[in-house]
């Protein structure tokens, strides 16, 4: 794609419009609108809204999706990813997210920044939330190499070692219920045994899509630049990142699965100045979290390994873009869709989802499934 002079400052939501100057147009309005001092975040979250609301009564407001799938409602797209952005990356995320729907005048061109976000923003965070080729692995945590081989260097050393920093960093307990690890449970403490889980925050799936700057990998990244409110350098040092002790909590084995699966997330609290205070929240539509008095919860991290060891706290960037995308994909509906895409693909692929081919691309993931569903109208344009 060709650059312009004011690229590298530019978010690159590449497949919004399908020809190359549109998509070259569209980031420049995006960026330039978002540098105009003269017209304040609210009077743009305000042309969004009304940008949304008028989408929500179109006919032609739908995403398609295979037979048989319910089709993605942009407006409701569009909706969750405003509604959320100040709380997962600030009023500089709130203002790109208004921006870039401003930015789109036309019922066409505002499904198309609906299916980017599905496409590149969202889906890739699910994709690593299902055993699509044998992910967990014998201690419950995550391990790409079957699915994500080819994106996957960050060094074993690092992987091996990130569930004994964090947990010793969370004083060997779960950091919302207060189970103990089974091999440190204190004499005096009467509880059964119980493997604890070093939990990523950030997807190892969704990490090590940063070590190939593929299309769609740079697209996804862009994105989560402008709406998590991360910096460049934050993201460029994602590989070495992903293990590092600030993108874990150590959680047990029904807990762990909830979060992973983006159903509970953890919010920072408002009347605590403190980055590392949180409570624990799920998303609607069911009890996710057992037992109920975990919900609500309020826990506070601090590194139980101190002074012997430096281990870093929980980033709050990651926990927010965690937290936000879990209730995006609630609100937006999206969460439902890709499950029943996943499982129409299981079901054609004769239970074996393992079958598919996608290079380590999570995108290519999704539209390798369509592919195999034959699907005559493709998510991407």
């Amino acid at each position: 794609m060709p650059r312009s002079r004011n690229a590298s400052d530019i978010s690159d939501l590449s497949e919004t419009i399908s020809e190359p100057e549109s998509v070259i147009s569209f980031n420049e309005n995006v960026y330039f609108n978002m540098q105009n001092a003269a017209v304040s975040t609210t009077t743009y979250v305000g042309q969004a809204r009304q940008t949304i609301e008028q989408l929500a009564t179109n006919q032609c407001r739908w995403i398609k999706t295979p037979p048989s799938v319910d089709d993605v409602d942009a407006s409701r797209v569009l909706d969750a990813m405003l509604r959320n952005a100040h709380g997962t990356g600030g009023e500089t995320s709130e203002r790109y997210t208004a921006c870039a729907i401003c930015a789109c005048p036309e019922i066409h061109d505002q499904v198309n920044l609906a299916r980017t976000w599905f496409m590149y923003l969202l889906w890739p965070f699910i994709a690593g939330t299902r055993q699509l080729s044998d992910l967990i692995s014998d201690q419950a945590t995550p391990t790409i190499e079957d699915t994500y081989g080819s994106l996957v260097s960050a060094s074993s050393e690092r992987r091996s070692r990130f569930r004994t920093d964090v947990n010793r960093r969370d004083g060997y307990r779960c950091v919302v219920s207060g189970l103990w690890d089974g091999p440190h449970v204190p004499a005096s403490v009467n509880q059964g045994f119980v493997t604890l889980i070093g939990a990523h925050i950030l997807k190892r799936a969704v990490g090590v899509f940063t070590m190939d700057r593929a299309h769609t990998a740079a697209a996804t990244w862009n994105i989560i630049r402008h709406y998590s409110g991360m910096s460049e350098e934050t993201i460029q040092n994602m590989e070495r990142l992903v293990d590092d002790p600030s993108n874990g909590i150590m959680l047990g084995h029904d807990l762990y699965n909830m979060f992973d699966k983006l159903k509970i997330y953890l919010e920072q609290t408002e009347v605590s100045p403190q980055e590392n205070e949180y409570v624990v929240r799920e998303v609607g539509g069911r009890a996710w979290i057992h037992p109920r008095d975990l919900l609500g919860k309020t826990i506070t991290f601090r590194n139980h390994d101190a002074p012997t060891r430096n281990l870093p706290l929980p980033n709050p960037h990651l926990i927010a873009l965690h937290a936000g995308i879990s209730r995006i994909l609630h609100m937006s509906g999206a969460s439902e869709v890709f499950a029943q895409i996943l499982d129409k693909y299981d079901e054609a692929a004769g239970g074996n989802v393992r079958n598919l081919k996608s290079n380590g691309d999570p995108v290519h993931q999704l539209s390798s499934m369509m592919s195999a569903l034959f699907i005559g109208a493709s998510l991407i344009t």
